[in-house]
């Protein structure tokens, strides 16, 4: 599967030489296959369904795919980049890969064909048989051009992501089995928030709880954090026992994501648990959008067990906007690590839970719980980025972590102090600070 992963990286972002000598020599007017099916009622389910998978111990999953799941997976991926067809098969050991990639407009052709086996022998996985329109590569020749293309691709950081997290494949004519790292309590967590009856029925209460505080908003100012997260903290305070809090903190994160986050969560949740105030404002932390929105999505993550995938997808994000966006972002990073500081906090136990609703009930603004990180370093391209940071795992990007890191834990509220402030029942002001 590591095979697979790397294969697919070097076609779409490999070095400007190679496609070009790809597109002179393989190049066709016509599709090599042609799918004439539609993903059915029954498919879609079981895509839903597909990434939960049977955990074998701890943090491992293992995911069952036969290949009508694999060819829906691939046709959605591959169409993500250029209209596409393919046809995948199985047989015992081996994946069979037929590709069909309908190319912008060019002087070359309109399809470029891609066939290739992918084969697990002797434990290991090897790609084999590829064929690039009429073009039949040597297996050495081809290894050697997919270990170069990897090794200098923009993308290289999310290659390494991605398969660090795949532990074994397993190929039948039957099925492919994937065994992968990881979160244990995330799925189970996310799904008794959705599925408890009274789970639901306090998803519902914050939700109105929140509406109302949208609505009371000045919309002469900003909405901030702040004014969402305080007084629904000091709420849960006081609906809550040492017994209850962890819940009743994941609850009041998941709500605020809900509302910060709604476009990218609004699909997938149930009506009932969502806010409907009379008009929507967008939130900020420090006069930002982007900021507001990691930070809450990142805690909601940590919150029901989701750290390490909070991490994954805020630094892919980061990753991707430094080659095709606004580009890499350290106070983004910032927001995140924050965000998931604050959701450890809110469930690492009954007291740290407690502990929390208690300060969060007091705070006066948005410093309490982020940080001023405005003076990192943002907007970086790749090229600026390879050439300050060299990549994620460098000891200057390690020293920009840590920096964070020694901001976020400077704040009293993630101190192990033993004074708490009092619980009070504060408003919030007219727009509050953003």
């Amino acid at each position: 599967m590591l095979l697979f992963v790397r294969f697919i990286f070097a076609l779409l972002v490999g070095p400007p030489v190679l496609l070009a000598l790809a597109l002179f020599f393989a190049v066709e007017q016509q599709p090599a296959i042609k799918t004439d099916w539609e993903p059915t009622a029954e498919d879609i389910e079981r895509a839903k369904t597909i990434f939960e998978g049977n955990p074998i111990r701890d943090n491992l999953k293992t995911m069952d795919l036969n290949a009508r799941d694999i060819n829906i997976a691939l046709n959605y991926l591959l169409n993500n980049y250029l209209p596409s067809s393919s046809n995948v098969t199985l047989d015992n050991n081996s994946i069979h890969f037929s590709i069909a990639l309908k190319l912008p407009k060019n002087s070359f052709g309109r399809y470029l064909n891609l066939q290739f086996s992918l084969a697990k022998q002797n434990g290991s996985s090897h790609i084999n048989d590829i064929r690039i329109g009429n073009l039949q590569l040597d297996d050495h020749v081809a290894e050697f051009l997919l270990e170069k293309t990897i090794k200098y691709a923009n993308l290289k950081q999310h290659y390494i992501f991605l398969t660090e997290q795949i532990i074994d494949l397993d190929i039948s004519a039957e099925k492919l089995t994937l065994t992968y790292l990881t979160d244990p309590m995330f799925a189970k967590n996310t799904a008794d928030l959705l599925n408890q009856a009274q789970d639901r029925q306090a998803m519902i209460f914050y939700q109105q709880k929140l509406t109302d505080i949208i609505n009371q908003h000045d919309p002469e100012w900003r909405l901030s954090m702040a004014e969402l997260i305080q007084p629904l903290f000091a709420i849960a305070h006081r609906r809550s026992s040492l017994k209850t809090a962890i819940k009743e903190n994941r609850i009041v994160i998941f709500t605020i994501n809900s509302y910060v986050n709604k476009d990218e969560v609004l699909p997938y949740l149930p009506d009932n648990v969502t806010a409907k105030p009379r008009h929507s404002f967008p939130v900020f932390l420090y006069k930002r959008i982007d900021m507001a929105k990691h930070f809450i999505a990142s805690a909601m993550l940590t919150s029901t067990g989701g750290g390490h995938l909070a991490n994954m997808i805020g630094l892919e994000k980061e990753l991707s906007d430094s080659v095709s966006g606004s580009g890499f972002s350290f106070i983004d990073i910032a927001g995140d690590r924050a965000g998931m500081r604050f959701g450890k906090m809110a469930t690492a136990s009954p007291e740290s839970a407690r502990k929390l609703q208690l300060k969060m009930a007091a705070i006066k603004d948005y410093t309490a719980f982020m940080p001023d990180v405005l003076d990192l370093p943002e907007g970086l391209d790749n090229k600026q980025f390879k050439r300050r940071f060299a990549n994620v795992y460098s000891s200057e990007y390690q020293n920009m972590l840590k920096e964070i890191d020694r901001r976020i834990e400077q704040l009293p509220l993630y101190q192990d102090d033993s004074k708490a402030p009092p619980a009070v029942d504060l408003k919030p002001t007219a727009g509050g600070l953003s």
